[in-house]
């Protein structure tokens, strides 16, 4: 009996030991003194306020008065990123676009673009999908999901794993709430099938058609599956530095699918700041959400340090974001990193930095 319990500790500690060493923070780390491409003071500058452990790679891009510039640290140049949940800002773009063009109106209810029925969820609108107001859940599934998206993140795996059919299909199950402000990864994934069907076509294609392609935007692609990554895509890792898989995905793709370099998120920025950009409106606060921020289509205005901030930031299994503008001065600063650690913080820095 004694020797069984010696070989349990023993055994347990192993497993402790090999457990720790795999998830041991920040191994491969990037910093101030990495390999940088593009902009070098750009790049030094966003190093130097990486935490000291736990960012695998850098793409960087700074939009002001006098033009941008762009630079990765750890990554070639033209490497892709996850985006994350900025996706949902060229989603509430999209939806912008296709209300000024008069393809859909902000009170259409998406039971009548999508073929779900009479179920509740029939009677939400566009315009509460996009405002964050639809009553939806954050993820569908119900309680199934949250044990996938556990058991996923232990093994670094993609939890978002459904087809747009199955995505759709979620709504005959949810249990709606009050129609107040709860961000729902659920809600956006439905606005852009909407939207998609209402333009009949794929939200990639749609993504390809009203952003990536008027724009110039080469990179900035939806990937459905691992094979349509390309060859420029960046691998994400958490802190620990463990690979990840890519969450390329149809189902929630329209809620953050979406991967892109640098370079064309500068020229993103650059065209949403010259007011160029389809659905422009998208940007401008149109209803209260929390703590104080306006929300338009996904993209969030709030005042820090006493200027009106756009802004939105993403997280994936690999991957974290934050995008931001500074309308009034014409500056805007993006940040992607290889992690899992939260990198909002940089691009509020950068971003106050950019145009002086």
């Amino acid at each position: 009996m004694r020797r069984s319990v010696v070989v349990t500790v023993i055994t347990a500690a192993a497993a402790g030991l090999v457990l720790g060493a795999w998830l041991r923070p920040g191994a491969g780390s990037i910093g101030a003194g990495s390999p940088a491409h593009g902009d070098e003071t750009l790049a030094r500058n966003a190093a130097e306020r990486l935490p000291a452990t736990g960012v695998h790679a850098l793409s960087v891009a700074v939009v002001g008065p006098d033009g941008g510039r762009t630079a990765t640290v750890g990554a070639p140049l033209d490497a892709t990123f996850e985006i994350g949940s900025i996706t949902k800002g060229i989603t509430g773009m999209i939806y912008a676009d296709m209300v000024e063009r008069g393809e859909t109106r902000p009170d259409a209810r998406i039971g009548e673009l999508l073929d779900i029925g009479d179920v509740p969820a029939a009677d939400i609108t566009l315009e509460e999908l996009a405002q964050q107001r639809s009553g939806l859940p954050r993820l569908g599934g119900g309680a199934s999901m949250f044990v996938r998206a556990a058991i996923s993140s232990l093994l670094a795996r993609n939890p978002y794993r459904d087809s747009v059919e199955e995505t759709i299909a979620a709504l005959a199950e949810v249990e709606l709430g009050e129609k107040e402000p709860l961000y729902s990864n659920l809600g956006f994934a439905v606005l852009g099938h909407a939207l998609a069907a209402a333009a009949d076509t794929t939200y990639p294609e749609l993504v390809r058609d009203r952003i990536a392609e008027p724009l110039g935007l080469e990179s900035l692609t939806v990937p459905s599956s691992a094979d349509e990554l390309g060859p420029h895509a960046m691998q994400g890792r958490d802190a620990a530095g463990r690979a990840q898989e890519a969450w390329a995905d149809p189902g929630s793709a329209p809620a953050g699918g979406i991967r892109a370099s640098a370079a064309d998120m500068a020229r993103l920025a650059t065209a949403i700041l010259r007011g160029q950009a389809p659905g422009m409106t998208a940007l401008d606060p149109a209803a209260d959400f929390t703590d104080g921020q306006r929300i338009g289509a996904a993209w969030i205005t709030e005042e820090i340090d006493g200027r009106a901030i756009t802004w939105h930031n993403g997280g994936t299994g690999g991957f974290r974001s934050w995008i931001g503008f500074d309308r009034e001065r014409g500056t805007a600063a993006y940040v992607a990193g290889a992690t899992s650690a939260d990198l909002d913080a940089i691009g509020l820095a950068l971003l106050k930095e950019a145009g002086q």
